[in-house]
């Protein structure tokens, strides 16, 4: 057994016990946005853009459906439109959106660019009614002392539609933003070559989807097998001589993860770990196995783009990346990172 593989184990032992970061007191609640938003429906992709004039369209309360708000019986396409501040607290944390349960599917944007979507509209129409909505929020989109204008394009096929219920707001997760953060969108396929691991590969025509999040509600509903998410991630000169570590949150179920075309971990022919994967807390709520991976330092080019691919099996509800947290952090940081959660010595 190698020295990386060996630290997996030792990380998979130590970790059986972490927090599950969806459980109820995960989240600091930043900014509520329950209330009133602007609405209009029909389809038009340019209400995505910040200096769209929304001045004449209605006003509606969120979360609630748009049929118990003036507008019942449509079944169709709905935009909502509003905006914030961002606040002191806001900027040394890694944010993510959440919006409860919309029906049917949702595109979100932050001053005109998509952060976040589930469900496909049609005319491939696939439902996520019952997801939750949570999106990380890239914090080159968030513009300081000024406002972010939030849009959210909504299709419903029947029944209630809209922002129907739940918690609407911009949420901090209990733990710290990674020095450097990697949520947001990674190129995806369905599938598997060895080639897909390889810096020379061209991924361009791949889909993309948002990390981290389940690829089902991302337009692969019914898929379970094997999928590749590719990135590439810049390592700043900060970085050079330093021991680092990869974080890829809970990813379902197994995975196998290189940097630059080499493989410096895989649980793909230790299948026995997967039943670990969810394992029951006292109170009877899941707590999942986060991935933490030494880097080796001569795999990282540093001032200089490095490639993630990682291969993923799922053989159950959710697939993929699923929940953070989703990066690089030095390896001095790890205890302080997640305070309380492992305590090991890393040195060789």
């Amino acid at each position: 057994m190698t020295y990386y593989r060996k630290i997996f184990f030792i990380t998979i032992l130590l970790l059986s016990q972490s927090i599950n970061l969806i459980a109820k007191g995960d989240k600091n609640v930043l900014l509520n946005l329950s209330g009133r938003w602007k609405f209009s429906i029909g389809d038009n992709i340019s209400w995505s853009q910040p200096d769209y004039v929304d001045t004449s369209w209605e006003t509606i309360k969120v979360p609630s459906a748009w049929e118990d708000q003036g507008f019942y019986g449509y079944d169709g396409f709905g935009w909502y439109r509003t905006s914030f501040m961002v606040t002191k607290e806001m900027k040394s944390k890694e944010l993510y959106i959440i919006f409860g349960y919309i029906s049917d599917v949702d595109q979100v944007f932050l001053n005109g660019k998509l952060i976040g979507f589930s469900g496909s509209f049609p005319p491939d129409f696939s439902s996520a009614h019952d997801a939750k909505r949570r999106y990380p929020i890239p914090e080159e989109y968030l513009k300081l002392n000024e406002k972010n204008i939030i849009s959210v394009r909504v299709y419903n096929h029947q029944m209630e539609g809209g922002i129907i219920s739940g918690e609407v707001g911009i949420v901090s997760l209990n733990y710290n933003k990674p020095e450097i953060s990697m949520a947001g969108l990674w190129y995806f396929k369905t599938g598997d070559s060895p080639l897909w691991k390889d810096t020379f590969y061209q991924d361009k025509h791949w889909q993309k989807l948002f990390v981290p999040g389940n690829w089902m509600n991302q337009g692969y509903k019914d898929y379970t097998g094997i999928a590749w998410y590719r990135k590439h991630i810049n390592i700043p000169k900060e970085f050079e001589n330093q021991k680092m570590i990869l974080l890829l949150g809970n990813i379902q179920d197994a995975d196998e993860v290189y940097i630059n075309g080499v493989m410096i971990n895989s649980i793909f022919e230790n299948q026995h770990i997967e039943g670990n994967e969810r394992s029951k807390k006292d109170d009877g709520s899941e707590s999942f196995i986060f991935r933490y991976y030494i880097i080796p330092k001569s795999l990282l080019k540093i001032n200089n783009l490095n490639l993630i691919s990682v291969k993923v099996l799922n053989n159950k509800d959710k697939g993929g990346l699923v929940e953070g947290p989703v990066g690089i952090i030095k390896s001095a940081n790890l205890v302080k990172y997640q305070k309380g959660l492992i305590n090991y010595n890393l040195e060789k």
